[in-house]
């Protein structure tokens, strides 16, 4: 063979490995912004946050700058661009803040039945673009403010599994009537969700998957579905609510959840009683993973 040939050669092998590695980075490049899938609840009330999460390429043409949701003219937003970092993408998230004013003991009861839904928010870009984005169910339930409240949360903890509690302490007499959620169905399904309660008076179990992390928490207490309801619940009386998820896919894994499980009592002379504690899912996908549904993103186009 002449040496012409040997050119031409290295010349294809050289083109067929550029074609090779240009074909190879972009089945591994989103090319726009994505956010997740969120499944969210949470209160217009100032002080109350919930994170919503997407992912960029690094190398991006334009990067997300802010969102905006309509009808909340006081929200505040933080960007975290860069929250995690992966090998050709970042994982990003906004903290968004509705900074709602507070209302009062008086706010009509009609006002606290059923939340605002929103599907859609404003995406704003760094080169002077925006678009409505699709970022799955945000329920926004309205905000009330009781000075004094039968029920005093002392302690709340999470870990790296997904899991997590919150404690009280019980000030006056009460009876536990219901737990609720936009989202119970949702998160349950495929067992993706285990929500437990500890009641003085209930039979009390244990169910936790063990775990070699020191940071692993305890589940205690009894499944909510299985809990007798109305629940009397005495002055000094400790109560407890824990969760751990488990998610049992991929797809499932990259959502996003935060349940605010709403826990409805009543106190004999003084009405209804309506306490709220949040159950937060956020992805924490390895390097493998996020490749992974960066390909199945890309397949999808």
């Amino acid at each position: 063979m002449s040496k012409k040939w040997y050119y031409v050669l290295a010349i294809l092998l050289v083109a067929c490995s550029w074609i090779g590695n240009v074909w190879y980075y972009e089945a591994n490049q989103l090319g726009s912004t994505v956010f997740l899938a969120h499944h969210v609840e949470t209160s217009d009330r100032e002080g109350h946050v919930f994170d919503l999460y997407y992912i960029e390429d690094k190398r991006a043409d334009k990067t997300l700058s802010t969102i905006r949701i309509e009808g909340y003219p006081e929200q505040i937003v933080t960007p975290y661009p860069k929250y995690a970092e992966y090998q050709r993408q970042y994982l990003g998230k906004m903290m968004v803040n509705l900074n709602n004013p507070a209302r009062g003991q008086g706010v009509a009861e009609e006002l606290l039945k059923e939340p605002v839904l929103v599907r859609e928010i404003t995406a704003l870009y760094s080169d002077g673009t925006s678009e409505q984005v699709d970022v799955g169910e945000i329920y926004i339930w309205p905000g009330t403010y009781n000075e004094v409240k039968p029920v005093e949360w002392t302690s709340v903890g999470s870990s790296s599994d997904h899991s997590g509690y919150n404690s009280a302490v019980i000030k006056r007499p009460l009876q536990l009537t219901a737990f609720s959620s936009k989202f119970l169905d949702i998160a349950e399904e495929e067992g993706a969700l285990q929500i437990y309660a500890d009641i003085p008076g209930q039979v009390l179990g244990i169910s936790y998957r063990p775990l070699p992390s020191e940071l692993q928490m305890e589940q205690s207490g009894m499944p909510i579905q299985e809990i007798q309801l109305p629940a009397k619940m005495n002055q000094g009386d400790s109560f407890r609510i824990s969760h751990q998820f488990n998610m049992p896919s991929r797809e499932k894994s990259m959502q996003v959840y935060q349940l605010m499980l709403r826990t409805t009592f009543t106190e004999e002379g003084q009405g209804t009683w309506q306490e709220d504690t949040i159950i937060p899912y956020h992805p924490s996908p390895t390097d493998k993973e996020m490749t992974a549904y960066v390909r199945e993103r890309r397949k999808g186009l």
